[in-house]
């Protein structure tokens, strides 16, 4: 396969015809912890496993699909998604291939699809959230991806060539999203974005002009720390210590069953989620102390947000989950 050839700087590039079909005015990329989302080129949310697993294709057989993106590129063949989860590939939460950020010029190749039945693909602005939007380092690792690819994408030759890469402060866009929905009561107050990611969740302040208040964050314990709780408590009962990612699919269908084994861990789940959901809100108090007076709703999202459901019960909703929390980042971007 060629290799990844950088062919053209940004500024070179000419002025598109926004008429093109090869033209994408933007791709939007949230690339989780747990899960891999974009929007495809018909507008719908596209999500996957958030796993990788580079594979030697003399001898694996991978087939990309509605749940998979087999990439090759520069000599390199890997995957993306439920078939890297069913080789045992890495979990993007576990860190072991680097985090989330550092994996984007690989994972970026998921959402580059082109439009129907065209192989070449420009794409204006291609978003992707980060955790920090100011991270030096974290943008130079976007900077590098700037400019030409040819690979292949579940078989299909592609030709992309990417204007700008721009990074989106994580709950920025559903903040703006939910804003401009009306899902706050009053934008007069000081709302907030609760995130419950796989590896860590964050909490973040905006003010009453939507600028976001950096130094109320607050970093808090993903459902990577409610699973790890919940797999100490269970350990006694297992022959071997549970696998984290097994705890976290259950809870996520709602099964509560540890992958074959028929070991049912709900009311242990039910004991450590409110411990967790506990420990989280004590965080957020003590952080935003300075700022209760003026504090309005939490809008809770992520994959993990319907978790939080008895902390909705118990402020009466003034912390609410958002609707289509799982997807609401991605879509809330491509109006950004």
């Amino acid at each position: 396969m060629t290799a990844l050839v950088r062919v053209s700087s940004p500024s070179s590039l000419s002025v598109p015809d926004t008429n093109s079909p090869l033209i994408r005015s933007r791709v939007c990329l949230d690339a989780g912890n747990r899960w891999i989302k974009w929007l495809s080129p018909t507008g719908s949310v596209r999500l996957i496993p958030a796993f990788i697993k580079s594979i030697d294709p003399t001898w694996e057989e991978v087939e990309g699909g509605d749940h998979s993106v087999v990439v090759q590129l520069s000599g390199e063949t890997f995957v993306i998604g439920q078939a890297a989860k069913d080789l045992n590939g890495a979990a993007i939460f576990q860190g072991t291939q680097g985090d989330k950020t550092e994996l984007i010029p690989k994972l970026m190749f998921a959402a580059l699809e082109p439009n129907p039945g065209q192989s070449a693909l420009r794409v204006e602005r291609l978003l992707v959230a980060l955790p920090d939007s100011r991270s030096a380092a974290h943008l130079k690792v976007l900077k590098s991806i700037e400019g030409t690819h040819e690979f292949t994408r579940n078989g299909h030759e592609i030709v992309a060539s990417i204007r700008r890469v721009e990074a989106v402060d994580e709950t920025r866009a559903a903040y703006c999203y939910g804003a401009r929905l009306g899902w706050y009561l009053s934008q007069k107050n000081l709302n907030r974005v609760l995130d419950f990611g796989g590896g860590t969740a964050i909490a973040r302040l905006y003010s009453t002009d939507g600028g976001l208040i950096r130094e109320a964050d607050v970093i808090l314990p993903g459902t990577y720390d409610l699973a790890r709780r919940i797999a100490a408590r269970i350990a006694r009962d297992l022959p071997t210590s549970p696998d984290l990612s097994l705890v976290m699919d259950a809870i996520a269908d709602g099964t509560f069953q540890l992958g074959t084994t028929g070991y049912d861990f709900k009311p242990v789940f039910e004991k450590c989620r409110d411990e967790w959901l506990t420990d989280i809100r004590a965080e957020i108090k003590t952080k935003w102390n300075q700022w209760l007076p003026k504090l309005g709703e939490v809008l809770m999202i992520g994959g993990s947000a319907e978790l939080a459901r008895p902390l909705e019960v118990a402020t009466k909703q003034r912390f609410k989950i958002a609707r289509d929390a799982q997807t609401v980042s991605v879509v809330g971007m491509e109006a950004l």
